[in-house]
């Protein structure tokens, strides 16, 4: 069995499935990110106790 080699660059890489979506969805991704990196560079991120809580939630023991 062969496989296919991995790119080694970002710019070696396929167009991403996103990047294929139609407009509307786009601009909602686009925004959605423009939103969580406002939020990062106010500082707002979840807390450790938070991510161990939802962590909790799917993995035994996590």
């Amino acid at each position: 069995m062969t496989q296919t080699p991995r790119p080694s660059a970002p710019d070696e890489a396929p167009l991403s499935v996103a990047s294929e979506a139609p407009a509307d969805i786009r601009a909602w991704q686009e925004q959605r990110v423009e939103e969580r990196l406002k939020a990062a560079d106010e500082g707002r991120f979840a807390s450790a106790e938070e991510v161990r809580a939802v962590i909790g939630k799917y993995i035994r023991n996590g």
